[in-house]
């Protein structure tokens, strides 16, 4: 597997943007988002910026995003990670009763199904987690 598995930077909004879009499109992964295509797309940049700030090694901690990083610099899949603590505001439904990670936002291009991808995204989620 050639990819590098990292937390994309708060300034690569536009490609987090776009592998999303791309998730979104996939006949079966947009399950994973809670979100459609049509919606996204309509969002304005300044929502993808704060969207990529947060899911940042800055934003604070309560959500991650991974992503699997080819050597020409596309992202070939994207993982997200939503940390859950009794002292937040409840997020899904109720207050969590214990730290809890929810993964959300599963993705692999087609291309790169199967090689490896996303055992590797998963372990830079729970080793973050």
């Amino acid at each position: 597997m050639d990819y590098l598995i990292r937390t994309p930077r708060a300034d690569e909004w536009e490609k987090a943007r776009e592998i999303r879009l791309a998730a979104l499109r996939d006949p079966v992964a947009h399950l994973a988002f809670l979100d459609t295509y049509e919606a996204a797309v309509e969002r304005p940049d300044s929502s993808w910026r704060e969207w990529a700030e947060r899911s940042s090694a800055s934003g604070g901690g309560k959500a991650r995003q991974f992503v699997a990083e080819r050597p020409d610099g596309s992202w070939a899949g994207t993982i997200t990670l939503l940390v859950e603590r009794p002292s937040d505001e409840a997020g899904f439904g109720e207050a969590a009763k214990a730290d809890q990670t929810h993964v959300v936002g599963v993705y692999v291009r087609p291309e790169a199904r199967g090689t490896g991808v996303i055992d590797a995204l998963f372990r830079a989620g729970v080793e973050w987690s």
